[in-house]
């Protein structure tokens, strides 16, 4: 009976993220469950700015040279091409020509408030410290995060990170997407985007928290349900969340 409330317990904590979490990040025995007991997977969207935004605001290097910057290691795989200027591959970059710094373009934050999620060139994610100290907790030593300065003019505005996945992965589902898989492994696009019937596999996931999908050949973050849901509990602003069934 005990082992049948403990187990209970803990599927709840996996599902929803407690108090605990929105101010001291993951209890213990949430990192250690992982992805045993989720049934999503979310694809996040970045840089999400309010309806009540008129125009879209920017973010420019003041420093560094972002067209040097160059992805680690180029090397093809099965997967969708591997762009060496490419900041949402999978793959880690060097970090000689990362920014440091950044300008905020388009209307000022009197106007439109800066966003606790950004969205920098090739859709690369700019995040806040919570991020970082959720993920390094589930997944530490995996990814990349260069410390950024926003600043509105010359006036300093705010911080981050530069996010830079450290896990390309292929977490399809081999069989239940629809209308299924090619050859190759990617996705079946369907003549109507509404039949279309993505699934992840737990298994291929293997305990990971975010990674770049390999046969999705429009970049997007993927993250677990645990990570995911644990940044739905601190209501950070400018990300929304797209939920798949993974089995």
């Amino acid at each position: 009976m005990l082992l049948g409330l403990a187990i209970l317990s803990a599927r709840v904590c996996v599902q929803s993220i407690g108090s605990n979490a929105q101010t001291q990040g993951l209890p213990d025995h949430m990192s250690k469950l992982g992805m045993e007991e989720n049934s999503v997977v979310y694809s996040l969207g970045v840089g999400v700015q309010p309806e009540n935004y008129m125009y879209t605001n920017y973010f420019e290097a003041i420093d560094g040279d972002p067209e040097k910057i160059r992805v680690v290691d180029d090397t093809p795989d099965e997967g969708a091409w591997i762009s060496p200027i490419g900041l949402t591959a999978g793959r880690h970059v060097l970090p000689q020509f990362v920014p440091t710094k950044l300008r905020r373009g388009g209307p000022g934050i009197k106007r439109q408030p800066l966003l606790d999620v950004n969205r920098w060139e090739g859709g690369a994610p700019l995040v806040p410290q919570v991020f970082k100290d959720i993920l390094e907790e589930l997944e530490p030593d995996v990814h990349q995060f260069f410390p950024m300065e926003y600043f509105e003019n010359e006036t300093k505005i705010g911080e981050g990170y530069l996010f830079i996945t450290g896990n390309r992965l292929d977490t399809l589902h081999d069989t239940l997407c629809e209308p299924g898989r090619d050859d190759q492994g990617f996705l079946i696009r369907a003549k109507k985007p509404e039949i279309t019937k993505i699934v992840f596999s737990l298994s291929k996931i293997n305990g990971h928290h975010a990674w770049n999908e390999m046969f999705i050949r429009r970049p997007g973050l993927r993250v677990s349900q645990v990570f995911g849901d644990a940044l739905r509990a601190k209501n950070l602003s400018g990300v929304n969340y797209h939920s798949y069934r993974a089995v």
